[in-house]
């Protein structure tokens, strides 16, 4: 087992609001050992950031708040530069890269949405990933497209750098090695600017750090891992089709074992999202159909 100093970030602006499964994350991650830790971050808009100390079932939790005072330290001239700083699209990667500048001792750090869930044992999953290598794990590894609806935002100062060379990857439950990050932020101190699924796995490829496919059925999963821990749909390039996607939104995981599934929503959220997804569809065609005009 990694003996390697390692943290479990659970991202989410309201941990009360997602108690249980917050709980039962911690608990399975710091199964591992002494060496792990856990802690709670996320952006609010117009918060002054700081760490929160919540209590949950007698259990005091680290929450790591940033809002736009944090954003401004980070100092990169294209990367979530523009004002009002907005979280999406294409920004959430921006908290985990904070709180490594904030706590650069651990080794590895794992993120996890509060959207996500585990139909199984999650200690197994924690368990069944610590020793496996690679800078990144995360799911869903395709190559890029220019038909990708955030391909636009790919910048890569010096480099003629198409869609079609770059790298995309799902992050809504990751293991990132601390090295990883540091280079992340470098290229992002250079200019280099995209949606943060396109941007990190493109960054470390070409920094030359390897990223995994920790499951589902994709091109670059490894047969290790191949059918395991999400369902995925074998040729489907990055729609992230079956258990572990964006756009089937559910009320509660699938009955299948030992998954992960997203997005997970209760009642009020699950319908909210319906709504925006529906919206935000219908403006992107619009746009499209504008602009082929």
């Amino acid at each position: 087992m990694n003996d390697q100093p390692q943290i479990l970030l659970f991202q989410t602006t309201d941990p009360a609001a997602v108690k249980k499964r917050l709980l039962r994350f911690r608990a399975a991650f710091l199964r591992l050992g002494p060496q792990c830790r856990f802690a709670a971050i996320s952006y609010t808009p117009n918060a002054k950031s700081g760490v929160r100390k919540v209590v949950l079932d007698g259990v005091e939790i680290e929450h790591h708040v940033y809002g736009p005072d944090a954003i401004d330290t980070l100092g990169y001239p294209a990367k979530g530069a523009a004002r009002p700083f907005k979280l999406i699209p294409g920004n959430c990667d921006l908290p985990p890269l904070l709180f490594r500048r904030a706590q650069p001792q651990y080794t590895q750090y794992w993120v996890v949405e509060d959207d996500v869930e585990y139909s199984g044992e999650l200690h197994e999953l924690f368990a069944g990933l610590a020793d496996r290598e690679g800078d990144l794990l995360a799911a869903h590894l395709a190559r890029g497209e220019a038909e990708w609806t955030y391909a636009s935002m790919l910048r890569a100062p010096g480099l003629d750098l198409k869609p079609a060379d770059s790298w995309l990857v799902f992050l809504t439950f990751f293991r990132i090695s601390g090295a990883a990050l540091d280079l992340i932020d470098r290229y992002y101190r250079a200019g280099w600017t995209a949606h943060s699924e396109n941007a990190w796995a493109t960054i470390l490829k070409h920094g030359g750090m390897s990223v995994v496919d920790f499951g589902g059925a994709g091109e670059f999963v490894a047969e290790e891992d191949r059918n395991k821990r999400y369902h995925g749909v074998p040729n489907d390039g990055f729609a992230k089709n079956g258990s572990f996607g964006t756009l089937n939104i559910r009320l509660r995981p699938g009955r299948q074992k030992d998954v992960l599934w997203h997005p997970i929503k209760p009642p009020k959220a699950w319908l909210r999202q319906w709504r925006k997804r529906y919206v935000s569809m219908a403006q992107w065609y619009l746009g499209r159909l504008t602009r082929s005009r």
